[in-house]
């Protein structure tokens, strides 16, 4: 089943060092950010937390560090036709990020290459499409799961050969109706939900970016939506936040459709 769901699941992996003498005596740092696929007007972006692609932003400009590498990791889908990580130019990339507490947005895109779409579809990554978001206000959901890149099960820095190992990790969330009163509230309404204490995971960090899923049981069919990205989490309430999906692709769809009139 974790298979199946990870077609929806990419990975933005970077190799860097810091300029150190430390840093250059030993291997390189690793990071895997969590993010899933989008289509937005025909275009395939990945998708992540705003505050993940800041970050990685940062981490690019940084003078003080060097970015050796970074790939797609799309090599966890039961159809994935290639287990070796796709090359992505980080670099240069064009990013496109929001990273607002006040109004509870967190998301951004990466537009992606028609080479680096063919490859992903190849191995059976799936794109996210109007489809999915524009009658989830008509469904009522059974149940919700999360899946990413914890960070503890992530390498911290590559082996001997070069490569960095990752391990997606997907589990249950019971949907709460309202956050904490104590929790400053958003101009838009936040995906709200409680992590199992029993849950076998220290943290969540790693997994932000990743999608957050809604099911429906319609007879002996189990249907699903992204209904949205995990953004934040409380360590000591276990509570996980989430930007709303259909909200972020409305917004996007709205952004690329003035973009394109201009």
């Amino acid at each position: 089943m974790l298979e199946f769901f990870c077609r929806h699941l990419i990975g933005l992996g970077v190799t860097y060092r810091h300029k150190n003498a430390e840093d250059a005596s030993m291997p390189a740092r690793f990071s895997v950010s969590s993010g899933t696929l989008i289509s937005i007007h025909g275009l395939i972006c990945f998708l992540t937390a705003g505050h993940v692609l800041k970050a990685l932003d940062k981490l690019r400009t940084h003078d003080q560090v060097e970015v050796e590498s970074a790939s797609l990791v799309d090599t966890l889908g039961w159809k994935r036709v290639s287990n070796v990580p796709i090359p992505f130019d980080l670099k240069n990339a064009r990013l496109f990020y929001i990273d607002d507490v006040e109004d509870g947005l967190d998301f951004g895109v990466i537009m992606l290459e028609a080479h680096h779409v063919g490859l992903l579809a190849k191995n059976g990554v799936i794109a996210l499409g109007e489809e999915n978001w524009n009658r989830q206000h008509t469904v009522r959901f059974d149940g919700f799961a999360m899946l990413g890149f914890p960070e503890e099960y992530t390498s911290q820095r590559v082996s001997a050969s070069g490569d960095g190992t990752v391990s997606p990790v997907m589990f249950g969330i019971k949907r709460l109706e309202a956050p904490p009163s104590d929790r400053a509230s958003t101009r838009y309404p936040q995906f709200v939900a409680q992590i199992n204490p029993e849950l076998p995971l220290k943290s969540v960090e790693g997994m932000s970016g990743g999608p957050i899923f809604g099911f429906r049981q319609d007879g002996e069919e189990l249907r699903y939506w992204v209904v949205a990205l995990q953004s934040s989490w409380d360590r000591q309430r276990r509570i996980t936040y989430g930007c709303d999906l259909p909200l972020l692709a409305s917004l996007m769809t709205e952004w690329a459709g003035d973009s394109v009139s201009a």
